[in-house]
């Protein structure tokens, strides 16, 4: 027995049919606007799932990658500094040899003094230098002062002399960067382990007073305090040298570092596109479809509407 269909069911299936493919066409068109697969997590949970996984990833490694920047900043501006103070002690170490020469007078000798002064106050001011608004040779107290963690102190002394002293006011402790999970790099030690016990200060203090005086009462133990000043700033290089070498060496890490996370990044940016991302040919031949589909079934549905007792009575 034939089933009867009445024009209500067929004008329910028609806008059922017409509803969905307008559905379809508007989550075509979307995707075709966005590039992506899925607005929400019906559409592809397990592609979902993964590139939210890969988002977060790259969402490190972007983190990682700034941490990096900052830590490169801060040991570039060391690298300067530490190359800065050790033409000071070359300088400084031929002005002694200079001053070590007999035909000297005195005159010339103050001369040679006020260069080493000058080479002094040089030495501190890079020792106070700044990088992103921190004192790079603070260790883990990198603001917070009115002139830098180095000060220079003069006390008058009863015979008229002047005691001149360099103090390290900074912190005790280290300053670390972290660029990985669980890992971090020491970009500044504290100033007393990076410059202090070079004897920089010390020793060219000691250099200044010598020349200044210019011993003519003993000539001999004015040569020895030459010598030792020599001596002395030939440890200070070594020791400048080596905390500088150490410098290029975290510098080189870092360089490997930032470019493994580049080569990461772009290998899951890989795998978040093929998750994520749609075929736009694809798309649009769909989209095409679509719209063709869309059209035959308006076409037909014109038809059915025009199904009625009245058109067959007329």
């Amino acid at each position: 027995m034939p089933i009867r269909i009445g024009l209500k069911t067929q004008y329910d299936r028609m806008l059922y049919h017409l509803n969905r493919l307008t559905t379809d066409l508007s989550d075509l068109q979307a995707q075709a606007a966005s590039g992506i697969k899925f607005d929400k997590p019906s559409d592809a949970p397990v592609d979902l799932v993964s590139t939210l996984k890969y988002r977060k990833a790259i969402e490190e490694i972007d983190r990682y990658q700034k941490s990096i920047q900052e830590a490169e900043s801060y040991l570039q501006a060391l690298d300067k500094s530490y190359e800065a103070l050790e033409n000071i002690v070359i300088r400084a170490k031929e002005l002694a040899l200079q001053g070590a020469n007999d035909t000297l007078n005195s005159q010339d000798r103050v001369a040679i003094s006020e260069e080493i002064w000058n080479l002094l106050e040089e030495a501190i001011s890079i020792a106070n230098s700044k990088q992103n608004g921190r004192y790079i040779f603070a260790g883990n107290k990198p603001i917070g002062y009115e002139n830098g963690p180095f000060e220079m102190e003069k006390t008058p002394l009863p015979n008229g002399d002047i005691l001149i002293k360099i103090s390290y006011l900074g912190g005790k402790e280290d300053l670390y960067q972290g660029y990985s999970f669980n890992q971090k790099v020491l970009v500044g030690k504290n100033g007393e382990e990076a410059l202090q016990k070079s004897g920089i200060f010390e020793t060219l203090v000691n250099l200044y007073r010598t020349l200044r005086n210019n011993n003519e009462a003993d000539t001999v133990k004015e040569t020895k305090d030459i010598d030792n000043a020599l001596e002395n700033l030939n440890k200070t290089l070594l020791y400048l040298t080596k905390e500088h070498a150490d410098i290029g060496a975290k510098l080189n890490h870092m360089e490997l570092k930032k470019n493994l996370y580049e080569d990461l990044k772009m290998s899951i940016q890989e795998n978040l596109s093929k998750t994520q991302d749609v075929d736009l040919l694809k798309v649009a031949s769909e989209i095409k479809s679509k719209e063709t589909a869309y059209q035959a079934a308006l076409a037909a549905s014109a038809k059915v509407m025009q199904m009625s007792l009245v058109n067959f009575l007329s």
